[in-house]
């Protein structure tokens, strides 16, 4: 796990081989003592193969979206639950990142499996992901659908099936993108959520959706928290950020409680921005374990779960809000309930967590301290798209082959060859 990473844009990677104690003896410059696992004398001179710890029946990958590794620390003496059981029995890397430029959803998340670099798995932004026409939702016909048919190469999914054919796979998310690319072109269970309510997935997967994701659906867990507010877990004394921020949420909604529409439909979309939306995530992720008899002693599984909850409220409040201190304390929490129920259900051992992040964030530009340099700065994409634009035109270079895409400059090399070094310059000066 990256524990205090400079910058701390960088987000959190935390590894805990709970099956694997001796084999974790020294991470990260941190030796385990001899209560955590570590071989005593006598043992350690026991063959090597006596030594071996069994490989595991479960390899469980959580994903927390925008997770920023200070949040461990910060938050680190309010936590009780899954977090608090990772940071304090895991194998912290300190030294572990996402190492490309553009770190979003979709590229931080189709490296995880894949060890690659976006110039590997040709995710390179959310825009080049997994939207995909061709493959409809299952549920939703009319509606863009998604598949990984831009994603590059293997995964561990792909490893652990040529090994054993008889490992299977499922993952889960809010997000198409954080379902689809941990586990890359792999025809496997994988689902996400529709602002209806319902758990869906594309026809790239299958032509309908199994009964126990039906049955889940028809639980209708979301549309049952219609009129619910989202209130603080701790006294109000244990949270030190201001709750009136009018730059949060666009100026709208900023204080607590959160109440969600009464309408159930409504309900179901709004739980996004709420951490019911990462409880549901993991509740569907315990039913596919049981429908699917994932983490069978006898091969090694995949369940691989992305809670974009975090995510959704960071965009909205930002990372110092109280919202996103409530968000990390109900998500430890939920994940201390999620355990206690995969443990009851397979044996602990056999079971290999990895807790990560696909990318983290920076703090809302106005809230920022003035003593950060550079100063953080609002900046207005719209103008700065013209500005180019403008810039273009000026040199002469057709405007539809330079132009500004979100946080990137697109540039159609081979038809400006003849203009390489105009073009270069050109964007020197934007730059």
């Amino acid at each position: 796990m990256i524990g205090r990473m400079q910058p701390l844009l960088r987000s959190l990677l935390l590894v805990l081989f709970v099956y694997a104690p001796a084999a974790c003896q020294s991470v990260a410059g941190r030796p385990l003592s001899q209560e955590s696992g570590a071989p005593s004398a006598a043992s350690s001179a026991l063959p090597a193969e006596a030594l071996a710890p069994p490989a595991p029946s479960l390899i469980l990958l959580i994903t927390v979206d925008q997770m920023r590794a200070d949040y461990l620390d910060r938050f680190g003496p309010e936590l009780r639950g899954g977090l608090a059981r990772l940071a304090r029995g895991g194998a912290w890397f300190t030294n572990a990142h996402h190492d490309h430029a553009i770190t979003e959803t979709a590229p931080g998340h189709a490296t995880l499996l894949s060890g690659r670099f976006p110039r590997s798995t040709g995710i390179t932004a959310n825009r080049a992901g997994v939207i995909d026409p061709a493959s409809p939702l299952v549920t939703l016909p009319a509606t863009p659908g998604a598949s990984p048919f831009r994603f590059q190469g293997t995964t561990l999914v792909d490893w652990l099936h040529l090994k054993d054919p008889r490992s299977r796979t499922l993952s889960v998310s809010m997000k198409d993108r954080g379902a689809i690319l941990p586990v890359g072109r792999s025809r496997t269970e994988v689902y996400w959520y529709y602002p209806d309510g319902r758990f869906t997935t594309s026809r790239y997967y299958r032509d309908s959706l199994p009964d126990w994701v039906n049955r889940f659906n028809a639980r209708k867990l979301p549309q049952k928290l219609a009129g619910k507010s989202w209130t603080l877990l701790l006294a109000d004394s244990a949270y030190h950020e201001p709750d009136s921020v009018s730059v949060e949420h666009g100026g709208s909604d900023f204080t607590f409680p959160h109440v969600l529409p009464s309408d159930s439909t409504a309900a179901a979309a709004a739980i996004a921005v709420t951490p019911w939306m990462d409880e549901t995530t993991l509740a569907l992720a315990l039913d596919g374990l049981t429908a699917l008899s994932l983490g069978e002693p006898s091969r090694t599984d995949v369940l691989a779960v992305s809670l974009s909850g975090t995510d959704i409220v960071g965009h909205a409040y930002g990372p110092d809000s109280r919202e996103m201190h409530d968000n990390i304390l109900r998500l430890d929490r939920n994940l201390g309930v999620f355990f206690d129920s995969l443990f009851k259900l397979r044996d602990p051992s056999r079971v290999a967590i990895v807790l990560t992040a696909d990318h983290a964030a920076g703090r809302i530009p106005e809230l920022a301290a003035k003593t950060l340099k550079p100063t953080p700065t609002r900046v207005d994409a719209s103008a700065l798209a013209r500005t180019l634009h403008d810039m273009v035109a000026a040199a002469g270079i057709d405007t539809n082959l330079v132009y500004l895409d979100w946080q990137t400059v697109l540039a159609d090399r081979n038809a400006l060859k003849s203009r390489s070094a105009t073009l270069d310059s050109l964007l020197s000066n934007f730059a």
